[in-house]
C-alpha cells in the first residue's frame, strides 16, 4: 500500500508526520556501527565477568542516558513502567531477572526457587546482600517488601499485573515463600518485575520513596534535580562484584546521569556530540545520524484504547469504524518507520499470541457506512471524542494521535487530540472500568509492554472487567480468563489465544503496532538492548 491509497487529508498528515528516510542507509548505519564499536551479547558477558575485583580495575568514568520523557517517580515499584525502569532497575533488583541472551528466568536476588504446591515457590536468597543504606537482606524483609508491594491497600499501579493476591512469607533467615490466592503458573514471571524495596525505608521514611530509591542494586541514588537530571553511582558493597557470573555483568562504570529531551533530533545530537552516551527512542532518521545506531525488537505494543461506556463509543459499529478508519501499514512505514502492524496486545514472543489473528483492514469507505448506521440507529455519533496522548510516552506518540483524530473526523465523528502530562494523564487512564465517567469520550494510546512474555498478565489488566486498565466489561470473557488462568504449557497457550479472539471480536482495543526501539550510541560503547527494554548499566562497558 502507497500513501496515494488514502485520503488527500491524511496522505499530507501522514508525509507531514513521518518524515522520509533511506532504510538502506539506516540499516548500513546500524550495521557498520555495530561491527567497529560493540560485541554482541555473549561478548558482553564476557567482558562482564572478566571484570572481577584484582584483575580488572575499579569502576571509572561516566554516562549519560537520555530519555523522552523524565520519570514520574522514583519509588521502587514503578520500575515496570518504560519511563521508570532505565532508573530504577539499576537501583533496584528482584528476586528474579532475565538472562540477557536467552530471555530466559534466572536468579538475582533468589539463587534458586521451587514450587511447593500449586499455589506456592520457596525462595532461597542469595546470601551476603546489602541495601544502599546498610541493612542486610533477609527472608523477613523481604517478605515485607513483596507484601508492601502487593497489598490491596497500597493499589500500587503494578498491581495491574498480579492475577490472584500474592503474599510472603519467611521460613527462615535466606529462605523465602511467596503465595498466591488462587493457582498462577505466571507468578515467577510476575516476581521478576518487582523488585524489592528497603523495609527500614518503608517503617522510617516512608515519604522519601518517590523521590529516593533504597535497594541493593549496582547503583546507588546520588540526586533528582527535578526538570533536570537524575545522577547515580556505583555502589561498592554490591553482591555481584564478587559474583559477576552469577550477576551476569559487572559495574565498568562509575557515575550515570539520566537527562530528557522530548525531541528525538535533540537526543541524537547529544549523542553525535558527546553530550550523551545513549539516546533512547530516537526515529530512524535522527538514530542514522548517532555514531553507532541499534535496533531491537521490543515487547512493546501500541493500542487504542476505547472508552466502551460513552454514549458513541459503546455502539460496536461506531468502534469497527475506528478499526477501518486508521491505516496501519501506513502508520508503522511513515510514522515509526519500524516495528511490524499488531493484530492483538502482545507480540509472538508471548505464551498465548494468537497467530490466527488479523489486524482489521483499512477500509475508510466501510468506516463512514458504520458510522452512519449507527447515526441512523439513534447513536450520537457527534458527542466529542479525545484521543489521548500522554507526554513522551513513545516515539511520535503525538503524530500517532494527531493522525487518528484526523481519520475519526474524516469518518463522520468529533474527535480531536490532546496531549496530557504524565501524571494527570496516568491517573484518568487506571480509572477502574466502572469509575470511568460516561462523558470522557478517551480513545487511549498508550503503549502496552508484556515483558512477563504471557497472554495472562495483559489479559489480567486489559481484558478482565476489573483489570488495571480495563475501559470494556464482558463478565463470560472474565469466566474464561479465570478457566485460563491455572493451565499451564501447551494447554494454556491455547486457552489465552481463544481469549484473546473474544477479546478483540468486542473492539473496545484495537491494536496499531507493535514497536521496535531505536537507540543512538557512542561509537565506544559496549552494550546490547534487551528484549524486556530494561537498560542494565551493569550490561554496559567502554571499549578500551
Amino acid at each position: 500500500m502507497t500513501n496515494e491509497s488514502l485520503s488527500p487529508t491524511n496522505r499530507r498528515l501522514l508525509e507531514a508526520l513521518g518524515r522520509r528516510f533511506s532504510r538502506r542507509g539506516l540499516v548500513q548505519t546500524a550495521s557498520v556501527g555495530v561491527a567497529t564499536a560493540a560485541t554482541g551479547a555473549a561478548g558482553r558477558v564476557a567482558t562482564a565477568v572478566a571484570q572481577t575485583p584484582g584483575t580488572t580495575p575499579a569502576p571509572a568514568g561516566g554516562i549519560v542516558i537520555s530519555l523522552a520523557a523524565e520519570p514520574a517517580t522514583l519509588e521502587y515499584w514503578n520500575a515496570f513502567s518504560i519511563d521508570g525502569h532505565p532508573v530504577l532497575r539499576n537501583t533496584n533488583e528482584a528476586l528474579l531477572n532475565r538472562d540477557p541472551v536467552t530471555n530466559e528466568l534466572v536468579g538475582e536476588l533468589a539463587t534458586a526457587w521451587e514450587w511447593q504446591d500449586e499455589r506456592t515457590i520457596r525462595f532461597t536468597l542469595r546470601p551476603g546482600v546489602v541495601f544502599h543504606d546498610g541493612d542486610p537482606l533477609t527472608a523477613e524483609d523481604a517478605a515485607f517488601g513483596v507484601n508492601y508491594t502487593w497489598s490491596p491497600e497500597n493499589a500500587f499501579d503494578i498491581a495491574q499485573f498480579m492475577g490472584s493476591q500474592i503474599t510472603a512469607t519467611a521460613v527462615d533467615d535466606l529462605t523465602l515463600d511467596v503465595q498466591t490466592e488462587e493457582p498462577d503458573p505466571i507468578l515467577p514471571a510476575i516476581l521478576y518485575f518487582a523488585p524489592l524495596p528497603s523495609a527500614r525505608q518503608i517503617r522510617e521514611r516512608p515519604e522519601s520513596l518517590p523521590v529516593e530509591p533504597i535497594g541493593t542494586g549496582p547503583y546507588r541514588f546520588v540526586e533528582w534535580a527535578r526538570g533536570e537530571r537524575i545522577r547515580l553511582t556505583a555502589f561498592r558493597e554490591w553482591w555481584g562484584t564478587a559474583s559477576p557470573e552469577d550477576a551476569r555483568g559487572a559495574v565498568a562504570i562509575q557515575d550515570v546521569e539520566y537527562v530528557w529531551r522530548p525531541e528525538s533530533i535533540v537526543r541524537a545530537a547529544q549523542v553525535s556530540t558527546g553530550e550523551a552516551q545513549i539516546g533512547r527512542f530516537l526515529a530512524p532518521e535522527d538514530c542514522a545520524t548517532t555514531p553507532v545506531c541499534k535496533e531491537a525488537l521490543s515487547v512493546e505494543t501500541v493500542p487504542l484504547r476505547l472508552d466502551t461506556v460513552h454514549p458513541t463509543l459503546a455502539d460496536i459499529r461506531v468502534r469497527q469504524a475506528i478499526a477501518h478508519a486508521i491505516d496501519k501499514e501506513q502508520v508503522v512505514a511513515s510514522l515509526f518507520g519500524s516495528g511490524a502492524v499488531a493484530t492483538q496486545l502482545v507480540g509472538p514472543s508471548a505464551a498465548g499470541y494468537n497467530a490466527e489473528l488479523e489486524a482489521t483492514p483499512y477500509d475508510p469507505e466501510r468506516a463512514r457506512a458504520l458510522v452512519e448506521e449507527a447515526r441512523a440507529d439513534g447513536t450520537p455519533v457527534d458527542r466529542p471524542i479525545t484521543v489521548a496522548v500522554r507526554r513522551g510516552s513513545y516515539l511520535r506518540s503525538e503524530e500517532l494521535g494527531q493522525y487518528v483524530a484526523a481519520a475519526l473526523t474524516e469518518i463522520g465523528l468529533n474527535a480531536s487530540a490532546e496531549l496530557i502530562e504524565h501524571a494527570a494523564y496516568q491517573e484518568q487512564f487506571v480509572l477502574p472500568y466502572d469509575e470511568i465517567p460516561p462523558e470522557r469520550g478517551w480513545i487511549g494510546t498508550l503503549s502496552h509492554g508484556n515483558e512477563l512474555m504471557d497472554v495472562g498478565l495483559t489479559a489480567a489488566s486489559w481484558y478482565r472487567c476489573e483489570g488495571g486498565v480495563a475501559s470494556y466489561c464482558d463478565p463470560a470473557l472474565d469466566a474464561l480468563i479465570d478457566a485460563a488462568n491455572p493451565l499451564t504449557g501447551d494447554e494454556r497457550a491455547a486457552a489465552f489465544a481463544e481469549v484473546t479472539a473474544v477479546f478483540q471480536a468486542g473492539y473496545s482495543v484495537i491494536p496499531i503496532a507493535h514497536l521496535a526501539f531505536l537507540y543512538g550510541t557512542a561509537a565506544d560503547l559496549r552494550w546490547e538492548p534487551r528484549l524486556d527494554g530494561f537498560m542494565l548499566v551493569k550490561e554496559m562497558s567502554f571499549a578500551g
